[in-house]
């Protein structure tokens, strides 16, 4: 059966939006009359029949949200693993998320699947939910005749990351809100009060301390130019956003980043350890090596890692062993190249792959917990330096005026 959308009025002509699976379409409005509806509208999920909001028609149906997509597919994991069918699976889950983006988008994975695509491929027509890596470790499950296990381990994956999403967005919530108040003060004290007191103490006549001066300066510059800095700062906010379009800037860009000092160190090892985590399911699930790193290579976010990860693809499948290959690049950490080797040479290459993983994601979220932990007084510090510098100039030329009659 197909998914459908709809409208329709109810008894009280009110109307009413929602989806159903039917055979056809006017097996569709059946079913609505059947539920006492008058349809208005109807047709296959996705296809743009039904009436849809303004923010819809502009950018597309609304796609999952990684919260619902992780609630997904765990769902879809204990019944696909209990031995339901798999298309009866996916509309189980749909239905139970009734009037969401996710129930438009599984009852037309649904009906994909039902007209004989692989789940996989009916997930590709929703790029937007499911991500390359996520298709990409479904096929590997389809192929190998595992996918409740790897849809687990899929589910397992997406529930650590959302934990480690919404840890990083806890912390940052006071930093941020510390470093925009800070701003918001830096600037009524250029704006306001230095203006004011450069008038009176420009009147008087007195040779300003040089830090008075160039505070002074700086207010009226921020004055004077401020149209014009905002002019440039959107400038090239649009510039970056239309550059990093294109996939040569944006190598370029994550190049850059994994040159520099501490923070391409820690790129390194957050690509690293996604890189066995991805590995360590998809051999479990039985991909063959070559295709469980091409999807791995999907997966990367960083770019230049990603051509790393071509270099290693092609050594690979040319004969040479994995560990090696990862050696040759210089970019993965050690503890990852000693463990594949042991993989390599015991057999056990998926098990080496999870133990890496781990330990490199609890390397990754002590680095994250250092670095949140030093910014809040790293932003205090300075933006303190900033607001004493501002006090300074503004109490200098009064204390200078004060003790001047004593000379």
């Amino acid at each position: 059966m197909a998914a459908f959308e709809y409208e329709a009025l109810d008894a009280g002509g009110k109307r009413t939006r929602g989806l159903l699976s039917a055979d056809s379409e006017a097996a569709a409005r059946r079913e609505l009359r059947r539920r006492r509806l008058a349809p208005l509208s109807v047709s296959r999920a996705g296809e743009g029949g039904a009436k849809r909001g303004f923010f819809e028609s502009l950018f597309g149906p609304a796609p999952m949200k990684a919260r619902d997509l992780t609630g997904a597919t765990r769902q879809l994991a204990t019944l696909i693993g209990a031995g339901m069918p798999v298309e009866e699976a996916v509309g189980v889950v749909g239905s139970q998320a009734s009037g969401t983006p996710t129930a438009r988008v599984l009852l037309g994975v649904r009906a994909k699947v039902t007209e004989g695509e692989r789940l996989s491929d009916a997930m590709a027509a929703h790029g937007r939910s499911f991500p390359a890596v996520y298709r990409a470790m479904v096929a590997a499950g389809e192929g190998a005749g595992g996918l409740g296990q790897v849809l687990d381990r899929l589910a397992d994956y997406l529930e650590k990351a959302e934990q480690f999403k919404r840890k990083v967005g806890s912390a940052l919530i006071y930093p941020g809100v510390l470093g925009t108040m800070a701003i918001l003060v830096v600037v009524f004290l250029l704006t306001f009060i230095v203006p004011r007191i450069s008038e009176q103490l420009t009147s008087m006549g007195q040779t300003l301390p040089a830090i008075t001066a160039f505070v002074i300066g700086l207010s009226d510059g921020m004055a004077q130019i401020w149209p014009f800095l905002l002019a440039g700062v959107l400038t090239l906010v649009v510039a970056s956003a239309l550059a990093l379009r294109r996939e040569a800037v944006r190598t370029a860009r994550d190049s850059l980043f994994f040159k520099l000092p501490l923070l391409g160190g820690f790129i390194g090892k957050v690509e690293a350890a996604r890189f066995a985590r991805t590995m360590g399911i998809l051999i479990e699930a039985g991909a063959v090596l070559p295709d469980a790193l091409r999807a791995s290579r999907r997966a990367a976010g960083n770019l230049a890692f990603r051509d790393m990860l071509a270099s290693v693809i092609e050594q690979v499948e040319t004969g040479r062993g994995l560990a090696d290959a990862l050696r040759a690049t210089k970019a993965f950490p050690a503890i990852l190249v000693y463990m594949v080797a042991a993989g390599e040479r015991s057999g056990r290459l998926a098990d080496m792959f999870e133990r890496a993983a781990d330990h490199l994601e609890a390397d990754v979220d002590g680095a994250v917990s250092t670095g949140l932990s030093l910014l809040e007084p790293g932003i205090i510090i300075f933006m303190a330096g900033i607001v004493l510098t501002i006090v300074l100039a503004i109490l200098l030329p009064m204390i200078q005026l004060s003790t001047s009659p004593m000379l």
